[in-house]
């Protein structure tokens, strides 16, 4: 069994203003030898906590996915254009290849789980989505 806790996670700064804990690793980290290097199907489950009033850079990953699932604050999420208003309990998938931003509309930081799964296979975009 991997158990990893965030608090145990050595953290990493994220697109300048956020705070990411890469919980479990797989894919092309995979590792039976490193614990929390034990997905093959996945790329990484992270704890993101992205401080009160910043936003990520746009940006596009043409070789994954990601889902966010927002644990607490209220935000936005813009995904190829297109802007919504996020709270704790949504979840956004990003598809392989599209641009996407997230911002922290509230106050003291927003907190999400970020899921990702590499797709090598697949050209970037989504087709048929």
């Amino acid at each position: 069994m991997v158990v990893t806790n965030w608090r145990d996670a050595a953290p990493t700064i994220v697109h300048d203003f956020g705070i990411d804990y890469k919980l479990l690793k797989g894919q092309e980290a995979y590792d039976p030898g490193i614990p929390n290097c034990c997905m093959r199907g996945m790329l990484y489950v992270a704890y993101a906590m992205l401080q009160e009033g910043k936003a990520y850079e746009a940006h596009a990953h043409g070789d994954h996915e990601e889902v966010y699932y927002i644990i607490s604050g209220i935000g936005e999420m813009t995904v190829n254009g297109e802007t919504r208003a996020i709270r704790d309990g949504d979840a956004v998938f990003i598809p392989a290849g599209f641009t996407h931003s997230i911002a922290n509309r509230g106050q003291g930081f927003l907190v999400f789980l970020a899921f990702s799964s590499q797709v090598p296979d697949r050209a970037a975009g989504a087709e048929g989505i």
